[in-house]
């Protein structure tokens, strides 16, 4: 017969202890350890749990933004149906506008991207003891770039603004509830544009902060593990008077 693991013997009279020995005067001093344990854990998967939570109701609250615009994106379309040649001669005319707004749009992400950034490695630079006249510079820099944000962001308003004109129809113009429906979608796609990157960056963020706290759940439960061996432990050197108990004694001698 193959000899018992005396690891696995100790693990399981722990495991065993801890459901016999509470509120025993018996009850080794150790079993504090296992009772903070048992709440880490607790605590590790009911933050574990909550990410999960907010994940699925991030992506349920973006399938359900999808189908509102569905919705409204098909009563819109039959209207656009309709004024079709007065909708074709004004998107002619704002393709171009369009074209250099969504540009400007990526660089205003790009360029906020990059003032996130800038301001980590500033705070990075200070934290290691970076030469002042380093940090003095980067901190210049930082200013630069935080102007030509703010010019692009009134450059962004100024389109934003030529765009809304010319989409909205003189009083008595034929076709201006197409013209009117066809705004309407076009400020639905960048809505959806807008809501798309942010729901990924959500969800990356979520992603990360899940893996994160798995780690933490399995360490926790590691611990919990390494607590119950020290309950056994305790309890085989001083062999403690228990019918369920008892019987690993001898098992744990004979394996050693």
């Amino acid at each position: 017969m193959a000899k018992e693991s005396y690891n696995d013997l100790i693990f399981q009279l722990g495991d065993l202890a801890r459901d016999r020995l509470p509120g025993k005067p018996t009850c080794p001093r150790s079993m504090d350890r296992v009772y903070r344990a048992e709440e880490a854990v607790v605590a590790r998967r009911d933050e574990l749990a909550a990410l999960e939570q907010e994940m699925n109701d991030e992506d349920a609250a973006y399938s359900d933004f999808l189908a509102e615009q569905g919705e409204e994106r098909a009563k819109h379309a039959v209207i656009v149906k309709k004024w079709k040649k007065a909708v074709d001669a004004i998107d002619g005319k704002v393709k171009e506008l369009r074209k250099t707004l969504a540009s400007r749009k990526a660089e205003k992400r790009y360029a906020e991207d990059g003032l996130v950034k800038l301001e980590k490695k500033i705070s990075d630079m200070e934290l290691t003891g970076e030469p002042p006249d380093k940090i003095e510079l980067a901190r210049g820099n930082l200013k630069k770039n935080r102007l030509q944000q703010m010019r692009l962001g009134r450059q962004l308003e100024d389109l934003e603004s030529s765009l809304a004109s010319a989409l909205t129809p003189v009083p008595g113009q034929p076709g201006a509830a197409g013209i009117l429906a066809h705004k309407r979608m076009l400020e639905m796609e960048d809505e959806a544009e807008e809501r798309k990157l942010d729901h990924e960056h959500r969800m990356a963020e979520l992603d990360q902060a899940i893996a994160a706290k798995e780690e933490q759940v399995q360490a926790s439960e590691d611990y919990l593990d390494q607590a119950l061996f020290l309950l056994g432990e305790d309890v085989y050197a001083q062999r403690i008077n228990d019918a369920q108990l008892a019987p690993f004694y001898p098992r744990l001698d004979r394996a050693q």
